[in-house]
């Protein structure tokens, strides 16, 4: 009898239909995820006539709707360990939408701030699970580039939440129900942007549970059989593993520790595993690396609107801090000017949804002739680049530019640091990995909002300069990452 890892098996498996299709659930998964993430930075804005929202209250959304994510994190990775990626990323996803309709129908902004925070508490459920889940259907070799066409969700979002914007928000739909309380265009696209969800959840129905997560609790004849529909997808419905010389299923190297501790202290128990050698460097590096990208990609990007919304009161080209500065010296605030998104701003929107696309474009062609560090070290540089440019550049297409590069690559390259970090770590502690590094992402997040919030009123060129020195830090963070000269990184089953 031949027994193959799963690793083993996909690599003669190949990427098939059912794969696919697995891919679709999972990239609408993403769209819908990255519509909740920076979608809100275009309603709130639209918003800001029924809400009131200027800079601080602003930064309050941010920090509470990240707060949640960061408290739920972990847990939702050890529940994904323990009950299957695919069924955490149904259940958190469905409640995710719920939570996420029922914002939008708030009459003021505190009710509107509670609901978000309880919507940012199912967020890192299907936020992590989809990258486990797909990591565990595709063999090694093609796992960082499945990994990256994922990330191509993010600039779709941005541009499907655009598009929406740019033709909902100028019907100026105001439906009234009670009083003051009317059904308005923001609120509508607010449900637009439930829809890849209900898509992505449609699809996952109809797929199996990870292979990969079957093996790690103990029941390989389970892992055998999705292995077998993944086999007959790709291979033609008269293949089977047998067929290919695959009898059997050889178990994890590493094995989730039995426990009879209860609570907290069972989390903790399965979680400590992953504070020891050798996986402990490189958790550690991709941590810290994931705070400063989730910081300065997420904490920027939901400010790059109401930004550019600043500059179009004005009417100036003018470096971006000077803009800001007088901005807040001729009072201009977003809850004294007009409640409408000019078209400037919206179509500012759909260039950082192109720009992240080219960005994921560039990726993938990267990948023809080198690997994950040079990749990760060349996006720290445009960041870099492009944080510096906003010093001196007044032209405002010159100052979308530097937003974008300070921004786009620092986003492209959170999926590209977690796959390093998926490839690393044995299967049964994946997904609470991968979910305690994406929570101290989102704390940098919380920390890059309120800095936002507080800091760019008062020194606008200590702010952004802030975010430079942090993506230089990443530089040296990557350089330390234990990459191998083939794929870029080391595995562990």
């Amino acid at each position: 009898m031949v027994e193959y890892s799963i690793d083993d098996a996909l690599n003669i498996i190949g990427f098939g239909r059912l794969q696919y299709l697995v891919f679709f659930g999972c990239f609408t998964q993403q769209m819908f995820i990255s519509n909740e993430q920076f979608g809100i930075s275009l309603v709130i804005v639209a918003a800001s006539c029924d809400y009131y929202v200027d800079e601080h209250r602003m930064s309050w959304l941010m920090v509470a709707t990240f707060a949640a994510q960061a408290c739920s994190s972990h847990f939702m990775g050890y529940q994904a360990d323990k009950i299957g990626r695919r069924k955490l990323m149904l259940i958190a996803s469905m409640s995710c939408m719920t939570a996420s309709f029922i914002s939008s129908l708030m009459p003021e902004f505190w009710s509107f701030l509670v609901m978000r925070f309880v919507m940012g508490i199912f967020v890192p459920g299907p936020g992590m699970a989809v990258l486990t889940y797909l990591s565990e259907f595709t063999k090694f070799s093609l796992r960082p580039k499945v990994i990256n066409f994922l990330y191509y969700a993010i600039g779709v979002s941005l541009m499907y939440m655009a598009a929406w914007a740019v033709l909902m928000l100028p019907l100026d739909i105001r439906v009234k129900v009670h009083k003051n309380y009317a059904i308005t265009s923001w609120r509508i696209l607010m449900w637009l942007q439930l829809v890849p969800g209900i898509v992505s959840c449609i699809i996952l129905s109809c797929t199996p549970e990870s292979p990969k997560y079957y093996l790690s609790v103990g029941k390989p004849d389970k892992a055998y059989a999705v292995l077998e529909k993944c086999c007959r997808s790709s291979k033609g419905k008269d293949v089977t593993l047998k067929s290919l010389g695959i009898d059997s299923l050889k178990p994890p190297e590493t094995v989730a520790l039995e426990t009879t501790k209860t609570g907290c202290a069972r989390i903790w128990e399965e979680t400590k595993p992953i504070f020891t050698p050798p996986i402990l460097k490189p958790m550690m590096l991709i941590t810290f690396t994931l705070f400063l990208l989730f910081g300065t990609g997420f904490g920027l990007t939901v400010w790059i609107p109401r930004a550019v919304k600043m500059g179009n009161d004005l009417h100036k080209d003018l470096i971006l801090c000077d803009m800001i500065d007088e901005a807040h010296r001729a009072n201009i605030t977003f809850t004294e000017s007009a409640c409408h998104l000019s078209m400037r701003t919206l179509e500012a929107s759909l260039y950082l949804g192109t720009c992240a696309i080219l960005f994921s474009v560039l990726i993938t062609l990267l990948f023809i002739w080198t690997h994950r560090q040079v990749i990760l070290l060349l996006f720290a540089s445009f960041s870099v680049a492009g944080g510096l440019m906003l010093n001196f550049v007044k032209l405002h297409e010159l100052v979308i530019i530097g937003l974008v590069l300070l921004t786009v690559p620092a986003l492209c390259s959170i999926r590209l640091s977690l796959s390093v970090l998926i490839d690393a770590i044995p299967t049964h502690l994946r997904s609470k990995a991968v979910s305690l590094s994406t929570m101290f992402g989102r704390v940098g997040v919380l920390v890059a909002s309120m800095y936002v919030g507080y800091t760019l009123s008062w020194n606008c060129f200590v702010t952004f300069n802030m975010f430079v020195l942090c993506m230089t830090a990443v530089i040296l963070l990557v350089s330390f990452l234990p990459f191998d000269g083939k794929t870029g990184s080391r595995t562990v089953l």
